[in-house]
């Protein structure tokens, strides 16, 4: 069995001493060390989720404190997520043992998603509610606190909280599609194991992409009621809680009137949607009025090079080419920064550009120092060591760039970042890339 610790393959003694494991090439052995990680790191979360289920779900003291919707909410499907990791470690470890030097894996991975997918999509979905739930229990009941902390200092815990054991499925799920990502890299061109590969990592990224739907269709339908409830329409009425509609950008901007008017600019608030901008006026209490919209597609923002004087920078133009009222109107706006205009113009020209990965080579790369989470719909969130393609930089020290794991594209802040100079290793990653690309037939996401 592989439950014990985590060790390399090579130094299985099924493997060590046998003589054809010296007959295996280079990049065979690290293939196999690869499909070897997924196994054991498999064996390793299965008993975190072990712990988490035995120690916490069902302590009879913990349980006896709460009702059977915060005990939803906290735990949510955490018992289905052990019962079908045990099952695919099951397959795992036999498959390991049928055949120590060539066993292949992402053919059970490949099997194994639409399991996953029954229980990951509504457990990464419910994450908002289970750290409001842990907040609130936190704050509110003594006796949940005082219960938790005893439970935490068992050996058991090896020191780790319960968040750290609730937030493991959110970061196995990504874990296995990096590793899928390096058995393929590592994979001979055109063969089966390539394209068993392929499979298993497009199962993946749909059932990711299906969770961060799920998740964002969540959150857009609660913002967009809490927003409903405090704007009031000064032009034609727009219904705003739509299933699709989805934010992009929202933020303060400044107008620029005409210099023969009393007020020479005022404040404004745009809230971008995939399929609609608002524009506001924002009032006392987080109230705002409505006084203009109009259909994304009928929506221009050009950047605006001429200065009007030296103290005004960060201009650009928004044109209406159809409003509320059905006629076009032009705006002059000023934003606080740089990185603010050009982040407004990224994001009404959407969607860009699929990007050609064997023609990128001019374009600098940067990798991630430390994890950095998304505070607007537009920018990144990152781990330590993700790979951006740069497209553009503002002054004030933000980044535009492709996320090459997965194609995704965003914001980020540079002192976060570090360039890779290197142009050996820029092209490494374009051919990774390119590769998983083209295995996938992933475009970019937007």
């Amino acid at each position: 069995s592989l439950s014990g610790p985590p060790s390399l393959w090579q130094e299985l003694p099924g493997v060590r001493d046998s003589m054809e494991f010296w007959e295996l090439s280079e990049d065979r052995r690290k293939l196999q060390e690869v499909r070897f990680e997924l196994v054991s790191s498999e064996a390793s979360y299965a008993r975190s989720l072990d712990i988490a289920v035995e120690h916490f779900l069902k302590n009879a003291d913990l349980a006896a404190l709460l009702s059977a919707q915060d005990r939803n909410w906290l735990f949510s499907r955490l018992s289905d997520v052990r019962t079908i990791s045990h099952r695919f470690l099951a397959e795992l470890e036999e498959r390991v043992e049928s055949d120590m030097l060539h066993f292949t894996v992402c053919d059970i991975i490949e099997r194994h998603c639409p399991r996953f997918r029954r229980v990951y999509v509504p457990y990464l979905t419910n994450q908002e509610y289970q750290e409001t739930t842990y907040q609130r229990l936190m704050e509110t009941c003594p006796g949940f606190q005082r219960v938790l902390q005893a439970l935490e200092r068992s050996p058991v815990c090896q020191r780790l909280p319960l968040r750290s054991f609730l937030i493991l499925p959110f970061q196995r799920i990504t874990r296995l599609k990096l590793l899928v990502q390096n058995i393929l890299k590592r994979t001979p061109p055109d063969s089966e194991e390539e394209r068993q590969a392929s499979k298993a990592l497009k199962s993946l990224e749909k059932l990711i992409q299906n969770s961060n739907d799920s998740i964002t269709q969540m959150k857009s339908i609660e913002s967009l009621v809490s927003l409903s409830a405090r704007v009031d329409f000064e032009c034609r009425t727009l219904p705003l809680v739509s299933q699709s509609r989805r934010l992009i950008r929202e933020g303060e901007v400044t107008e620029m009137r005409d210099f023969a008017l009393r007020q020479t600019e005022r404040s404004l608030y745009l809230h971008l949607f995939n399929d609609f901008l608002l524009l506001s006026y924002p009032k006392e209490g987080g109230r705002l009025t409505v006084f203009d919209h109009a259909p994304v597609s009928r929506v221009r923002m050009e950047n605006c090079r001429v200065k009007l004087h030296s103290l005004q920078k960060n201009l650009f133009t928004l044109q209406l080419l159809q409003n509320s009222e059905g006629v076009s109107k032009t705006l002059l706006l000023r934003t606080a920064t740089q990185s603010d205009k050009l982040r407004w113009i990224s994001a009404i020209s959407r969607p860009h550009p699929e990007i050609d990965y064997t023609a990128a080579q001019d374009l600098a790369q940067v990798q991630c120092l430390r994890s950095y989470v998304s505070h607007q719909p537009d920018e990144l969130t990152l781990e330590k060591a993700d790979l951006l393609l740069v497209h553009q930089q503002s002054m004030d020290g933000w980044v535009e760039g492709t996320r090459l794991s997965d194609g995704t594209r965003g914001w980020a802040p540079l002192s976060h970042l570090d360039p890779i100079g290197s142009h050996r290793a820029r092209q490494r990653n374009l051919q990774d890339r390119h590769k998983i690309a083209t295995a996938t037939n992933m475009g970019p996401q937007h």
